[in-house]
């Protein structure tokens, strides 16, 4: 199969479903073997629940401070597939992103790569392409059977560990961060964040098992004068993991630690939907937080900065336990809250079931538009979380928010 140009390209990956995973590792490690096996730029594995998306971004916007060329695979997407690869921080042109689907077609024509495989072949063979010194790899879900768990990394970073995921991972800490901690390497190094006990307990007697040296932050020492360009108190923690990722890594590498770049590339570093605050007829703050500890990091914020949001736009995925974010979600807001579908979205939950799920407060809009027009003249302060994928529709409607 040979993709004549990107629009061919990304009907072939809507075909293949955005949702469908087969968990096993089959496929991914049938193309690392066909196309040469580990490759000869190093990885950093940022693996958790929370703070994934942060942190990466910290990792590489600390890389270019350093000079590097940096590759970094993210996801999920907003708009367009093609923000999950990323050099320097940069998208690769439409017709880069066919080139190297072509490549990856032709490296393992039959090994039948799902959605998150394919892309996660496409970044690789990416960077190769484009001789970067460092990809920082964002796992997908989970850590033992996540198609980015097919190529050794030279450090796997840890970020909060919590319940997410739950029907596929397990329905406890323990079980989750057993799946985890299997991105840790034999012989490996790693370093987490503070951890809840449970989840800490399980990676630090899987390190052991592994003969995997793995670092919490305090026996790192912190960076002073961390200051983040993202917003929130948890950004502050996932910016000083970063750093202290960093510093392992120079270790590693015979690289010089220097603290005045890793500021400069905390200062520097951007990714959407993370307590974004935008303006446009009306004030909206964007926060993909999806489960309990991002919703308490989220109330955290709002309650620091004594902002009361006048109205929230909440929708989330059919998987989830609304029962513990609920509340939350309720004492956020004095007004409604607008129970939101997701067009094409089969994962989502109806609008209509949401909102009686959720309670007298809410109402229920079909998609974005429609939640929109709901809003009173009132509503000057919005705030609109609960799943990326409701960010993305958003950002669809207002692409020029999707930049720094």
């Amino acid at each position: 199969m040979k993709f004549k140009n990107f629009v061919e390209f990304s009907t072939y990956l809507d075909n293949l479903g955005l949702f469908h995973m087969d968990m096993s590792l089959g496929r991914m490690e049938m193309f690392v073997k066909s196309w040469g096996g580990k490759p000869d730029f190093p990885i950093i594995h940022v693996v958790g629940t929370n703070g994934k998306g942060s942190t990466s971004s910290y990792l590489t916007a600390i890389g270019c401070e350093y000079g590097l060329k940096v590759g970094t695979f993210s996801s999920p997407h907003f708009v367009t597939p093609r923000e999950r690869i990323t050099i320097n921080g940069s998208l690769l042109s439409e017709e880069e992103w066919c080139e190297v689907a072509n490549q990856v077609m032709e490296i393992a024509p039959d090994a039948g790569l799902t959605y998150f495989e394919l892309l996660t072949c496409m970044a690789l063979v990416a960077f190769k392409n484009n001789g970067v010194d460092l990809a920082v790899m964002e796992a997908g879900l989970g850590g033992r059977f996540d198609a980015t768990n097919t190529v050794d990394p030279d450090l796997t970073v840890f970020t909060p560990i919590g319940l997410d995921h739950e029907k596929i991972l397990g329905a406890t800490i323990g079980l989750i961060t057993a799946d985890k901690a299997d991105a840790m390497r034999e012989n490996g190094i790693a370093v987490t964040a503070a951890q809840v006990p449970e989840a800490d307990k399980v990676l630090k007697a899987r390190a052991g098992e592994l003969g995997c040296r793995i670092y919490d932050l305090a026996e790192l020492g912190v960076v002073a004068g961390l200051a983040p360009s993202l917003a929130g108190e948890h950004q502050k923690q996932n910016a000083g993991l970063a750093a202290c990722a960093w510093k392992l890594f120079c270790g590693e590498r015979g690289l010089e630690f220097d603290e005045d770049k890793v500021r400069g590339g905390v200062v520097n570093a951007f990714i959407a939907g993370r307590l974004q605050i935008v303006d446009s007829e009306k004030t909206y703050i964007l926060d993909g937080a999806h489960n309990t500890q991002a919703f308490e990091a989220l109330e955290a914020e709002l309650d620091r900065s004594a902002e009361k949001p006048d109205a929230v736009i909440f929708s989330c995925m059919k998987d989830k336990n609304i029962d513990v974010v609920k509340k939350t979600l309720f004492r956020l807001t004095d007004g409604p809250v607008i129970a939101c579908g997701i067009k094409n979205n089969d994962r989502a939950y109806p609008a209509d079931e949401l909102a009686e799920v959720l309670g007298e407060r809410a109402k229920a809009a079909g998609d974005i538009d429609e939640a929109l027009l709901m809003l009173t003249s009132g509503d000057k302060t919005v705030l609109i979380c609960g799943s990326l994928y409701l960010l993305a529709a958003f950002y669809t409607r207002y692409p020029e928010f999707l930049e720094k």
